[in-house]
């Protein structure tokens, strides 16, 4: 009972607070805990406590045209769509240009295209991943004698960044590189993970285990 008593002894207080008139000779002493617990529920009688309205989210005595913020919510895809046909210019000592369309499932990105260097072609395959508006990825040449390394950053339907180029017979290079979307393509969003999983027998032949006796 004394423990109950501490405890409502607060709310009286801040009841004698909101309604003076309550508390004239409110001796808190000479009352049992039912006689707080009364004298509590006459005090906030008009009084809805700890109620929320779920159509406002506000108490029931907060005025309608009362201003109730809002977090901020963010909608959309976690990482860039990179999606489409791009040309990409390699600039280190020479001048490359990439012709590549680009493919993309989440956040891996995959495809092919066809690198110029001068009057000389090479097909490419390309692969790799973006993390928010980074898109990292690398091209190699068919016949693997080739590989580009790029680290980018993707706005829009610009590309910029830097790469590192490694070559079959050990000679390495870096250079700059940036280009443009010519038209964009739609991502392809994974579904969310089944929580079952289907088993069932394979080619409709049971497995069974164990000795046989003759």
């Amino acid at each position: 009972m004394k423990f109950q008593k501490a405890l409502i002894v607060p709310l009286i207080v801040m009841a004698a607070l909101a309604f003076p008139a309550a508390s004239d000779d409110l001796n808190l002493d000479d009352m049992t805990g039912s006689q707080l617990r009364e004298d509590l529920k006459e005090s906030f009688k008009d009084e809805s406590l700890g109620y929320i309205d779920s159509a406002t989210g506000m108490s029931p005595g907060v005025a309608n045209d009362s201003i109730v913020y809002t977090p901020p919510t963010t909608t959309g895809s976690p990482w860039a769509n990179v999606a489409g046909r791009w040309t990409l210019n390699l600039v280190d000592s020479a001048q490359r240009t990439v012709d590549l369309t680009l493919y993309q499932y989440g956040n891996e990105v995959f495809g092919k295209g066809v690198m110029t260097t001068g009057v000389n072609t090479q097909e490419v395959t390309a692969a790799g991943s973006t993390e928010g508006s980074s898109l990292s990825l690398r091209l190699v040449t068919v016949g693997g004698n080739s590989m580009y390394r790029l680290r980018t950053s993707v706005s829009g339907n610009s590309i910029f960044g830097t790469y590192n180029a490694y070559s079959s017979d050990g000679v390495s290079w870096a250079g700059n590189c940036n280009g443009n979307r010519f038209y964009a393509t739609a991502q392809t969003v994974p579904p969310e993970p089944s929580s079952t999983v289907s088993v069932g027998s394979v080619g409709g032949m049971q497995r069974s285990s164990g000795n046989t006796m003759s």
